[in-house]
């Protein structure tokens, strides 16, 4: 008998210390999932721009040694000299550079990364948003688009490039004006489609066409305009990073 609750006693004390280091594990487990969690957090709060950098590394390893050098060699010229390819001269007001944001982006659907720069440390008319292709026969960047820094990409090859100022004197109008643009493969450009906006009158509109003259439209015009232009295609979301030296040479 006594052997018999010898065992009895012997297994409930294997079964308290095995559930007491049950509860032990759970706690460890718990604390670990805690500082997992943590671990988490921080890394989420990083990849806001970590992951969008890496998002722009991935795609520039579709460049050339070549194509990238170069790249790198224009964010060098914007942010040390605030020069820019071609002998484009935009103004500069002393911000803070990583304002600026660049991006390596397949925009325009070619199959070649191409270097997307939005500009803005310069007054209204300095800012700019540049696209520059990198031409292996030339060794050399060839601009394919300047426009207002406002731009939207859509994924048929149109732009619609919000202007830096607003004509208008209509009060109470929040028309913005727009210029849209179009991809041309054969020249490697974004071409001028048109530009619209309003100036002294409510509900008019004052179009101006590739090689045609200002014309006045309606707002059922305007908007047959932009059906045919944009219709129901999709905007295309860019990557952009700041600026900054650190993210320049991670374009390597």
């Amino acid at each position: 008998m006594k052997k018999y609750w010898l065992a009895v006693l012997l297994g409930v004390s294997v079964l308290a210390a095995g559930c007491k280091g049950s509860t032990d594990k759970t706690d460890t487990a718990r604390e670990a999932e805690a500082e997992n969690k943590e671990t988490e957090d921080q890394e989420k709060e990083a990849l806001k721009t970590d992951g969008t950098k890496d998002a722009i590394l991935a795609g520039a390893g579709t460049l050339s040694d070549a194509a990238k050098s170069a790249y790198r060699s224009v964010l060098d010229d914007i942010y040390y000299n605030q020069q820019f390819p071609n002998g484009l001269e935009l103004d500069y007001n002393g911000s803070d550079l990583s304002e600026n944001k660049y991006g390596v982006y397949d925009i325009d659907g070619d199959g070649r990364d191409e270097l997307l720069i939005a500009y803005t440390t310069a007054s209204a008319d300095g800012q700019m948003f540049l696209i520059y292709d990198f031409v292996e026969a030339l060794d050399a960047v060839h601009e394919e688009f300047t426009g207002f820094p406002a731009a939207t990409f859509y994924d048929n090859g149109v732009v619609r490039a919000d202007w830096s100022h607003d004509p208008s004197t209509v009060e109470g109008s929040d028309f913005q004006p727009f210029t849209l643009f179009i991809y041309d493969e054969e020249v490697n450009t974004y071409e001028f489609l048109g530009s619209v906006c309003q100036q002294d009158k409510p509900d008019v509109y004052y179009q101006t066409l590739a090689g045609g003259e200002e014309t006045e439209i309606d707002e059922t015009v305007l908007k047959d305009w932009l059906d045919f232009c944009i219709g129901d295609a999709g905007q295309i979301e860019v990557p952009m990073v700041e600026l900054t030296e650190e993210n320049i040479k991670a374009l390597k």
